[in-house]
């Protein structure tokens, strides 16, 4: 199963989490977002409570469960 917050831990050792950062979501279903990192959401914060990860795409955030989620890279 996919970790969001330890691959979020091992992007924040080499770059800022921080909207110039560009990332590619890539999903389980085989879904490809790109973007500006938009910001984390923890799974005690969110509903149902499973983490998800925002990506800014023109003008609003995609939300992408965890569970979604095959892997993440900086692009």
């Amino acid at each position: 199963m996919f970790n969001l917050v330890d691959t979020l831990r091992t992007i924040m050792k080499t770059h800022k989490l921080n909207n110039e950062l560009r990332l590619k979501v890539t999903s389980i279903d085989g879904t490809v977002v790109t973007g500006p990192y938009g910001g984390f959401t923890q799974a005690l914060d969110n509903e149902p409570e499973i983490a998800s990860i925002s990506i800014t795409k023109q003008g609003y955030g995609i939300e992408i469960y965890e569970n979604e989620i095959k892997s993440i890279e900086v692009i």
